[in-house]
């Protein structure tokens, strides 16, 4: 199962939670009881309101790509700053 699956299925079984999101997805008690049991599925309007109500945002590759980077070489590094690469990963020549 999938981190999503799981996180969606835990939301809709807590009773702390499960209202919350029925509510945002705008189901009844009866369309969550079909739907965790694989008799009702999520239409495309609605997608985005289930990931969101149960704590998530879909991003795409590119963008944990270019925080992955970002972080390698550092906001602060004045090499990467000035254009002259990522020499943050070996230790900058020209520190902030």
């Amino acid at each position: 199962m999938s981190f999503l699956q799981t996180a969606v299925r835990e939301a809709l079984t807590n009773p702390t939670t499960k209202n919350t999101v029925r509510d945002a997805v705008g189901w009844d008690d009866s369309t969550v009881t079909r739907f965790l049991s694989g008799q009702a599925g999520v239409t495309i309007e609605r997608m985005d309101l289930l990931i969101s109500a149960v704590g998530y945002v879909p991003v795409s590759a590119r963008y944990l790509d270019a925080l992955g980077i970002m972080s390698e070489v550092g906001t602060h590094c004045k090499c990467a700053r000035q254009g002259l690469g990522a020499q943050a990963i070996s230790g900058c020549i020209g520190k902030t």
